[in-house]
C-alpha cells in the first residue's frame, strides 16, 4: 500500500512538472545495493513536458550536483532551450559528501577504488527520466568537467546505446580501450594551460584538490594523453578522416570540426588558448563564500590551482548547440 501511495504521489509530481512553471526535483534510485541520488530541473518555456531532450551534468572530482549546477549556469540554457537538466551525484569522499568522484579507471578517489558501478548509474538515471518524465529516448546528451569530462568519455564507449552525444570539459578519456556499439558525437572543451588535466598530456594529470587544501589525498594524480590524441582516436572510431577544419573561432577560442564523420556523429575539439581547468563563461569564483569575499585566502588558492577564466564564450550554451540536433538513431522493431 505504501509503495502504491508512493507512486501516485510521484505520478502527481510530475503532472504538475508538465503543466506549470520550471521545477526542481530531487530522486533516488538503487543502483546494485547503492542508493544514488540526482537532481532534475524541469524548463518553464514549453507547453508540453514529455518527449523533451535530457543533457546529464555531472561534476569534477571532489565536486557535487549542486556545484556544477551553480558553475554551469545549466539551468538558465535549459529554461531558454527546452530541454531537462540532470545533475547525478557522484561518490562521496570519507573527508565530506560535498567531494564526490566517477569511477573512471585510473582515478578518481573512492569511486575508483572501489569500483563503483557508475555506468550503471548513468544507465538506470536514463530509464528512469524516460519512463517517468517522458524524455525523448533519442535526445538523451552527457556533459561533464574534469572527472565528469572523463566520465562523459566512459559513457560514450560504453552507453552508446542510450546516449546520442558527448560534450567533454577539461578532462581526457583515461580508458585505454574503447568500443562503442555505435559512433557517438564528441565535442571536446578545453584549456591549453590546464594544470590539472594537462593538455599536452603527462604523467602528472590531477592533483588540483591536493594544491588547494596543502596536502595529498593518496593516488590522486594520474597519466594522460594529450588532448588532441584523444579526441583524434575518438574520431577515428567514429569513421572520420583524420583531416581538421576550423569551424568556429572567437577570442581565443578555437574550434576544428573532423571532416568525413557520419551525419549523427561529429567530431569536435575547441581549443582554449591561455586558458586554464575552468568551464568557459562561468563566472566560478570557486566556493560559495567567494561569491561575497573573493578574496578569501581559500579564493586566492583556488584560483592559482586552476589557472584563468576564460570568458569569450558561454560553454552550456555553446555545448547545447553542438547537441541540439543530433539524435539516437530509432530502434529497429
Amino acid at each position: 500500500m505504501a509503495k502504491l501511495v508512493h507512486l501516485i504521489i510521484f505520478a502527481f509530481i510530475i503532472v504538475l512538472a508538465q503543466s506549470a512553471g520550471a521545477a526542481d526535483f530531487t530522486h533516488k534510485i538503487i543502483v546494485g545495493k547503492d542508493e544514488r541520488s540526482f537532481f532534475v530541473h524541469v524548463p518553464d518555456n514549453v507547453k508540453d513536458r514529455r518527449n523533451l531532450p535530457v543533457v546529464i551534468v555531472m561534476h569534477g572530482g571532489g565536486g557535487d550536483a549542486a556545484g556544477v549546477r551553480r558553475q554551469t549556469g545549466m539551468d538558465e540554457v535549459a529554461d531558454r532551450n527546452g530541454f531537462i537538466a540532470v545533475y547525478p551525484q557522484g561518490t562521496p569522499a570519507l573527508l565530506s559528501e560535498k567531494m564526490r568522484t566517477w569511477n573512471v579507471g585510473p582515478c578518481c578517489g573512492k569511486a575508483g577504488r572501489t569500483h563503483v558501478d557508475d555506468v550503471g548509474f548513468i544507465s538506470k538515471l536514463i530509464d528512469f527520466m524516460i519512463a517517468n518524465y517522458g524524455a525523448d529516448r533519442t535526445r538523451i546528451y552527457a556533459t561533464g568537467h574534469s572527472n565528469g569530462s572523463m566520465m562523459s568519455y566512459r559513457l560514450a564507449c560504453e552507453l552508446s546505446d542510450k546516449v546520442a552525444a558527448i560534450a567533454a570539459n577539461a578532462g581526457q578519456r583515461l580508458q585505454a580501450d574503447c568500443h562503442p556499439s555505435r559512433p557517438v558525437a564528441v565535442l571536446h572543451l578545453h584549456g591549453t594551460e590546464d594544470p590539472c588535466a594537462l593538455y599536452d598530456g603527462g604523467e602528472k594529470c590531477g592533483g588540483c584538490y591536493s594544491k588547494m587544501l596543502g596536502f595529498s589525498f593518496g593516488n590522486d594524480t594520474w597519466t594522460c594523453r594529450p588532448v588532441r590524441d584523444v579526441v583524434r582516436e575518438q574520431a577515428q572510431i567514429n569513421g572520420c578522416k583524420g583531416i581538421t577544419d576550423i569551424v568556429f573561432t572567437k577570442g581565443a577560442v578555437t574550434c576544428e570540426a573532423f571532416e568525413g564523420c557520419p551525419k549523427n556523429a561529429p567530431v569536435e575539439l575547441c581549443s582554449i588558448a591561455g586558458a586554464g581547468h575552468m568551464w568557459a563563461g562561468a563566472h566560478d569564483r570557486g566556493p560559495p563564500v567567494c561569491d561575497a569575499e573573493p578574496d578569501k585566502k581559500i579564493c586566492k588558492t583556488y584560483r592559482d590551482a586552476v589557472g584563468p577564466q576564460n570568458m569569450d564564450i558561454d560553454a552550456s550554451s555553446f555545448i547545447w548547440d553542438f547537441f541540439r540536433d543530433i539524435r539516437l538513431p530509432e530502434k529497429k522493431t
